[in-house]
């Protein structure tokens, strides 16, 4: 008996066509299933073919948006602190000038002497307190960083080591080291070693420490206080009262003692209180605009109340008038173009502090003025202002340290507001420095504002590139369903067909 063979209708062929046919209609299926789940048109670049460049396009523009967002918004942290700092300072300022006028610094018809020693003392206590306040206040920190250091972000804008009036006097006395007395002295930023200076020698005067490279001094102009530190020696501190120009010679004081032939190799530092550099910032705001963020410690409005603060602060504000007699400088020379005046006799102008205000009376040109000593190297005077020229005359040259609270007040109103009264030092004050942050503050406002609005309308243009209308896409869905349905029941019928369905 012969076995009948059942043989289906359909070929190969047809049978691979109605699987690829029916495997499409599920990859749609799927795909609209997507569509109404996640409200997109798809998953990828390739399934929006037509519309990926532009979308790329949004989503690039969109992610920088972002990043200037995130960046000004730090920004605008370090902004506000800074902005908090600076009108704390001025606060500060305004309270410590005033507190001057009321004690009678102020009335420069008054005469502040020895008997006076308690308003003396309060003014020195105002000042120094009002010195650890600018110090805190100036080392303010955004984000975990020092705003005011330039970008040793790390490391204190201001270096005030000091935590009692006792302490600052004992460091500066006033005699022997005086607070730096200009800008360039009170933030000079040099570090002299063996192999710029190539080795000092401690002499020919008492006073004197001579460089083999005269150049190496060049940054230490009177009036900057100076360390010595050496493996040798105890680290030392002096005042520069005058510097050489030629040898690059600097006298101090103290007299440098007990220093060995090893001490040579000796390292000068220049003090300062800042302990920032002068690293400035430019904070990109968007690609059209950048801030200048550079403000530091170093600013002359800061540098100015500081120094003003410490000149008040220092030791010797209440020393007694010192008079040194015509009968011991001889014949005295005023030049008024070099601003100097040069005694006769060598070394007579030894013991006059810088800083300490001057009269010589008795002159024809010079008698009635008072004048600010700048250097001192024993034998010849720098004054501010610039003495009258006279030569050949024979004077008393009266110095004392009461002339600091006139120059202080004049410099720490300078430091308040700038004018034409004080043209020699640094234009900023404190009223410009808050106008600038003000300034950048409303500007760094704004570039925030349009950027949200910017990042909005971005994610409007990415949602309608992206998104599909949903309504259409379950219809669609519904559809394919259904397509897929019915192709797969068509499929088993058909595959269920044979000839033997046919006998």
């Amino acid at each position: 008996m012969t076995t009948p063979i059942s043989t289906r209708v359909g070929t190969f062929a047809q049978r691979s066509s109605m699987i690829q046919q029916m495997m499409r209609l599920q990859s749609r299926l799927y795909d609209s299933q997507l569509q109404v789940a996640t409200g997109q048109r798809s998953q990828t670049y390739t399934g929006i073919s037509t519309d990926s460049f532009r979308l790329v396009s949004v989503e690039t523009e969109k992610t920088k948006v972002e990043y200037y967002q995130k960046s000004n918004a730090i920004a605008q942290v370090r902004l506000d602190t800074m902005a908090t700092s600076v009108n704390s300072i001025q606060d500060v300022l305004h309270n410590v000038y005033n507190d001057l006028i009321d004690l009678g610094a102020g009335d420069q018809n008054q005469i502040i002497d020895e008997a006076e020693a308690d308003t003396l003392s309060n003014i020195q206590k105002f000042a120094f307190s009002a010195m650890k306040d600018l110090a805190s206040y100036l080392n303010a920190k955004a984000d975990g960083r020092y705003v005011f250091s330039g970008g040793r972000t790390d490391q204190r804008a201001v270096d005030f080591p000091y935590t009692t009036l006792e302490e600052f006097q004992a460091a500066y006395d006033g005699s022997d080291i005086t607070y730096p007395t200009s800008r360039e002295a009170n933030v000079p930023d040099a570090k002299i070693g063996q192999d710029q200076h190539g080795g000092l020698t401690y002499g020919p005067g008492a006073n004197t420490i001579t460089p083999a490279t005269a150049a190496s001094t060049e940054a230490l102009v009177p009036g900057t206080v100076i360390e010595l530190t050496d493996g040798d020696i105890t680290t030392q501190r002096f005042t520069v009262t005058a510097r050489d120009t030629g040898t690059g010679a600097l006298t101090v004081t103290p007299a440098p003692s007990g220093l060995p032939g090893a001490a040579s190799d000796a390292t000068i530092s220049a003090v300062s209180y800042y302990g920032g550099d002068s690293l400035t910032f430019e904070h990109r705001v968007s690609d059209e605009r950048t801030l200048d963020l550079g403000l530091n410690a170093k600013d002359g409005a800061f540098e100015k109340a500081f120094r003003a603060l410490g000149m008040l602060a220092q030791g010797g504000l209440n020393a007694a008038a010192t008079t040194t007699p015509a009968a011991s400088t001889g014949t005295l020379t005023f030049n008024n173009a070099n601003g100097t005046v040069t005694a006769a006799t060598p070394g007579s102008f030894s013991g006059l502090p810088i800083g300490s205000s001057i009269t010589f009376t008795g002159t024809a040109n010079n008698d009635g003025q008072r004048y600010t000593i700048v250097s001192n190297d024993g034998d010849t005077l720098t004054l501010d202002p610039p003495p009258v020229n006279e030569g050949a005359v024979a004077a008393d040259a009266v110095t004392d340290n009461l002339g600091r609270i006139e120059e202080a007040m004049a410099l720490l109103s300078d430091a308040t507001n700038h004018t034409s009264a004080m043209p020699s030092e640094d234009p900023s004050d404190i009223e410009q420095v808050g106008s600038l942050i003000g300034f950048n503050q409303v500007t760094l406002d704004r570039a925030i504002d349009e950027a949200k609005t910017f990042a909005s309308y971005l994610s409007i243009r990415q949602t309608e590139i992206e998104s599909v209308d949903k309504l259409e896409a379950a219809a669609n869905l519904n559809n394919d369903a259904l397509a897929l349905e019915t192709a797969m029941a068509s499929f088993a019928r058909i595959s269920e067909v044979s000839l033997l369905s046919y006998i």
